[in-house]
């Protein structure tokens, strides 16, 4: 077990006042998180694997957060059609876990109990459905945002999942766990790189540095989704002759992602290589014939892509 992590105000010199004011900033900009929606569980068999998403809550955010309608017209109607037109958007978490041999793998971590109201309920679901926190081999991680991180360590600082062996996408790691993510980030969201730094602490003893192209697990492929953050990764699940893509935020819209892939998201912290991103999923998950798992699509986030002209169109599974 690593030693107890540094305080968030020691791992990047801010004051204990600055941290508060950050992190109320950021709960300030959800238009009040909402608690968790009535979705249960729901499970795949493909191949081999067991397939099955957990709600980690809903929270709802300005949808100027994440698209510009007034910047590109053609957005609205499709904003007005997901429910995003009113100026919020409801996001669910929809967090992945696949049971194969004797591998209990688990894609992000959650939110935990203290980024925002109405999130953090990982472990309750994982509790309801008899699975206990210490059965889990392995987190995979996407990227180092605290809806998908921070759920990482518990109420004590400690790790919830203190049997699993982490995998962090190198350049993720790199980037989070340096003095430059805390200047890169806008004003406001400061905690995310303060936050991001005391999970790293807490698991560094414990985690595995992971490239595109890797093979991590038996059959789990580390694929290249760059953009949303600066080492976001997607993971290939193989299992027999099938396949399933856990892309985490790369493709977040059932609608926008789909069909203009090439639009900006304003979450994305370099919009240009997240939309090239997009571009390659797609391409590959309609080319592959290969299901998928979004962490904020619709819940419980299975889907499948077909191509639709020259963009895609997204079907809820």
């Amino acid at each position: 077990m690593p030693s107890k992590p540094t305080s968030p105000e020691a791992a990047r010199g801010i004051s204990r006042r600055s941290f508060c004011q950050s992190t109320a900033a950021i709960a300030a900009l959800t238009v009040g998180a909402l608690p968790l929606a009535s979705v249960q569980a729901q499970t795949r068999v493909i191949g081999a694997a067991s397939i099955t998403t957990f709600s980690d809550g809903l929270m709802t955010v300005p949808t100027e957060m994440l698209f510009d309608a007034k910047a590109n017209p053609s957005l609205k109607p499709l904003l007005d059609q997901s429910g995003m037109g009113e100026g919020q958007a409801k996001r669910p978490l929809n967090i992945t876990l696949v049971d194969i041999g004797d591998r209990r793998i688990l894609f992000d971590a959650g939110s935990g109990p203290n980024f925002l109201p109405g999130l953090g309920e990982l472990p309750n679901e994982l509790d309801a459905a008899g699975i206990a926190l210490d059965s889990i081999t392995d987190v995979v991680f996407t990227h180092a945002h605290p809806d998908h991180i921070w759920g990482v360590i518990d109420d004590f600082d400690e790790l919830a999942m203190p049997e699993a062996q982490f995998y962090m996408p190198d350049r993720e790691w790199d980037f989070w766990d340096s003095d430059d993510a805390l200047a890169a980030m806008p004003a406001g969201r400061e905690a995310f790189a303060v936050g991001a730094k005391t999970r790293f602490d807490a698991m560094r003893d414990q985690v595995a540095m992971i490239a595109y192209g890797d093979e991590i697990i038996p059959g789990i492929e580390v694929v290249d989704s760059r953009g949303h953050t600066p080492g976001h990764a997607a993971f290939a699940v193989h299992t027999g002759d099938q396949a399933v893509m856990v892309v985490g935020d790369a493709l977040t819209h059932p609608l926008i992602s789909f069909q203009h892939p090439d639009a900006e998201n304003k979450s994305d912290m370099n919009t240009a290589e997240a939309a090239a991103s997009r571009a390659r999923l797609l391409d590959r998950l309609v080319s592959d014939d290969m299901m998928l798992i979004g962490y904020h699509l619709p819940a419980p986030g299975f889907g499948r892509v077909e191509r639709q002209g020259n963009a895609y169109h997204y079907l809820q599974q």
